[in-house]
């Protein structure tokens, strides 16, 4: 792939064909074209898994449901059996022994007597068969929540069987993604040597460099290590002490790991745990979630809003942490999504040479390239 010279400037919530029109170079419009179709399959099959996950998880609450009501209608039948048996008893006997009409008539001191001896009569008649059809209802009850749990068993198995598929789905595409990924990687690896030899000059003269300058010193000068410190300002202000991360290599598989509720959860209580104390905290989780849905390695954008802006505290724009294009939100959430989702249809699922150098420009994507990957490492 070709991302040199990509103008800085592209928002990145473009369409992929608003967004290859924008990029200046044929070669990168292809990488963009071909990556943003890899990106849509991972966030499609990753919705699809989810979906089917949580239907899963609708379908066990609507069982354990059904399970608590039956538990509770076998623990009332046997009291009710019991009570019917002897209102049948009550009515057979009640039968055999009752008076019959002529004789209420002739036995009543008055009609008002008449009248009371017949609603008494009812009122028991009525309470006997009450009792004997509460059992009827409630062993139609237990049949009907048994039927339903059982049809909810057979639909938790197919969603489960459903989910296993989509899940597969989701980890080949971003195989996929992290394949791309790898590739990018080692065919960097070279020029990453070189670049990291050009870092260690930068922290060992305690040069400081800014985003659009010549890549001088401050004072036009290199500075003395023993009295300066390396450092780069990006194009949001934020100026940030040059380091080289403490591995070379760039470990894109938690690309891949990230996809069930469980992996999202961990790397959000990872990524929670990195940003606490600073203006992102406590946003872990739509990092984790975007990351999942795009197949982006999920340190990647936290780390990446440290360099440009420590972590959301000195951004150019509203909510963007990132500095990210001219771009600006209302809500820390949505520009999260927004930048994992660009970054992975413009710049792929990790961090490359080439890829830093058209995110952060020439001036300074040496340094900003080992920093973010010291990040990476961190989270």
């Amino acid at each position: 792939m070709n991302l040199r010279g990509l103008a800085r400037t592209i928002a990145p919530t473009l369409g992929s064909v608003a967004l290859a029109a924008s990029l200046c170079m044929g070669g990168v419009s292809a990488y963009a074209a071909t990556n943003d179709d890899l990106v849509n399959r991972v966030e499609q099959a990753t919705t699809e898994y989810r979906e089917a996950e949580e239907e899963v998880e609708r379908i066990e609450e609507q069982i354990a449901q059904n399970e608590e009501k039956t538990a509770d209608i076998q623990a009332r039948l046997p009291e009710q059996r019991a009570k019917t048996a002897a209102s049948i008893r009550n009515l057979y006997k009640f039968q055999q022994n009752s008076p019959g009409l002529l004789d209420l008539v002739l036995s009543a001191q008055s009609f008002n007597d008449f009248i009371s001896t017949i609603r008494y009569i009812d009122t028991i008649h009525e309470r006997n068969t009450e009792e004997v059809q509460a059992l009827v209802t409630l062993e139609r009850e237990y049949a009907q929540t048994q039927l339903a749990l059982n049809a909810d068993r057979d639909a938790a198995v197919q969603k489960r069987e459903d989910a296993r598929v989509a899940l597969e789905q989701a980890r080949a595409t971003k195989q996929e993604a992290q394949g791309r990924a790898n590739a990018a990687v080692s065919s960097e690896s070279a020029k990453r040597s070189e670049v990291f030899a050009s870092v260690q000059e930068t922290i060992d003269k305690g040069v400081s460099k800014r985003a659009g300058s010549s890549g001088a010193n401050k004072d036009g000068e290199s500075g003395d290590s023993k009295d300066s410190e390396a450092t780069i300002t990006t194009k949001s202000g934020n100026t940030t002490k040059v380091e080289l991360p403490p591995e070379s290599e760039v470990d894109t598989s938690p690309i891949v790991n990230n996809t069930t509720s469980s992996e999202v959860s961990s790397w959000a209580a990872r990524i929670d745990a990195y940003l606490a104390g600073t203006a992102l905290e406590g946003h872990g989780a739509a990092f984790a979630q975007a990351a999942a849905d795009y197949g982006v390695d999920p340190r990647v954008s936290p780390a990446i809003s440290c360099i440009e802006s420590g972590k959301g505290e000195v951004c150019f724009l509203s909510h963007n942490a990132w500095g990210w294009g001219s771009e600006s939100w209302d809500d820390w959430d949505s520009a999260i999504r927004d930048h994992v989702e660009g970054y992975a249809k413009t710049y792929g699922s990790t961090v490359t040479l080439e890829g830093a150098e058209m995110y952060s420009g020439e001036d300074i994507y040496p340094e900003w390239y080992s920093l973010v990957l010291s990040e990476m490492d961190s989270i």
